[in-house]
């Protein structure tokens, strides 16, 4: 490939802008991706340093995702036998705090909210950082149609949640749970 002029000034000042006018939209995930291509580009072909990509950055994190839990059918996802009513005040149910995506058959049904920056996730409560589905009590107020992720797990190994299930030795708390690392 032959060497290419780097851009003209005006052109990555342009650039800049747009990252900037990005950051300030709340849903434009569609239009940062093609901009991310544009830069990636522009740095392979040595037309932009790679430092631009930090202009990039300031866009990153309220960009909207778009996941579907791949559950054929959440009602035939076998559930755990465990009492979670009678550990919740031990646990803090931190799985209510763990990242939850909705499948097809979750949005088609309904009644089960999403968060629209990160659809199709179950969202929050900005004070308790827990799913909003759950009662002050620790109930889950969808209990019956909650999503596959929720039937599926099981938190007996997870060390986010306990130190020692049988025991009933609950993990130090921390903040909101993501996925468990490998």
């Amino acid at each position: 490939m032959a060497d290419l002029p780097p851009l003209d000034s005006d052109l990555v000042r342009e650039l800049a802008t747009i990252a900037e006018t990005l950051a300030q939209r709340e849903d434009h995930g569609d239009v940062v991706r093609r901009l991310e291509w544009l830069v990636d580009t522009l740095i392979l072909r040595g037309q932009l340093p790679a430092s631009f990509r930090r202009v990039l950055a300031k866009v990153g994190d309220e960009r909207s995702t778009v996941r579907l839990a791949m559950f054929r059918d959440k009602y035939k996802v076998p559930s755990t036998d465990i009492d979670c009513a009678a550990r919740i005040p031990l646990c803090g149910a931190k799985c209510c705090t763990m990242d939850v995506t909705l499948s097809a058959q979750d949005v088609a049904e309904g009644g089960i909210p999403f968060d629209i920056m990160k659809p199709y996730a179950l969202p929050r409560d900005p004070a308790t950082k827990k799913c909003v589905c759950m009662a002050e009590d620790g109930a889950c107020t969808i209990y019956e149609r909650r999503p596959g992720a929720c039937r599926a797990y099981d938190c007996r190994n997870d060390a986010r949640v306990w130190l020692d299930f049988e025991a009933r030795i609950p993990a130090p708390t921390g903040g909101t749970l993501g996925p468990r690392s490998r």
